[in-house]
């Protein structure tokens, strides 16, 4: 279902264009179609592990920070709902991924049927990047607002994870959120926090591949979400 998500995202890339690329399996994949098919593009991405691999593809990288429009900008997601408000809350990237779905004309989110919901189920925490001075006060924030809240620890590091920034990220678990707009209103007005996980109506388009239930087994059918024309 990714490989035919990463098919589906290359139509829409044209010769000449600069494209974002966020992070995941699906990106990965869109990178190798880009390659195979030769298309002369330049390519921004908020992920090291996708820089990477532009770089073994042949994809030339513009610095982020000597960018400020995209043609279009691509990125997988962990949930998506049928708004196109979506969590991005395991790559811990999520505040550099916005400033590339702020820059882009049209930000695609790709994903397979099981991550879409018809709404968040906040399955996942919201993943928040905080200033280091800032961390307990944003903790009380959280907890105040009704969320479990726990630093980002690695088996394979001592202490707090950082973001590529330098600064403290913290999980928060909330449950049974009804208004997906007022909590990340919320989050943003917490003074100290750089960034979340919560992408509310960020996205334009959704690119949702799915197993037919039909008579031939193994068929993918991919699904085009657009963004509600009421939405910001």
């Amino acid at each position: 279902m990714k490989q035919k998500c990463a098919q589906k995202a290359l139509e829409m890339i044209e010769d000449g264009m600069t494209i974002g690329l966020g992070g995941g399996s699906t990106v990965a994949l869109l990178i190798g179609e880009i390659e195979k098919n030769k298309k002369k593009i330049q390519a921004v991405t908020p992920s090291q592990d996708t820089l990477r691999l532009c770089m073994e593809h042949h994809i030339p990288v513009l610095p982020l920070e000597m960018t400020d429009t995209l043609d279009l900008a691509f990125d997988g997601c962990d949930e998506l709902d049928m708004q196109l408000n979506a969590l991005k809350s395991c790559g811990g990237i999520h505040t550099r991924e916005k400033l590339v779905a702020a820059m882009a004309k049209e930000y695609v989110l790709l994903a397979d049927e099981g991550k879409c919901r018809e709404r968040l189920s906040f399955a996942y925490p919201v993943t928040v990047e905080v200033l280091r001075a800032s961390v307990s006060y944003v903790k009380k924030c959280l907890v105040q607002m009704g969320a479990q809240v726990t630093e980002r620890r690695s088996d394979g590091k001592a202490g707090i994870l950082v973001s590529e920034d330098g600064n403290y990220l913290l999980e928060a678990k909330f449950h049974d959120i009804d208004d997906v707009e007022a909590l990340c209103a919320a989050l943003d007005r917490i003074p100290g926090m750089v960034g979340h996980s919560l992408f509310y109506q960020a996205a334009s388009k959704a690119v949702i591949a799915k197993a037919d239930g039909g008579e031939i087994k193994g068929e993918i059918k991919i699904k085009i979400l657009e963004k509600p024309e009421n939405s910001n």
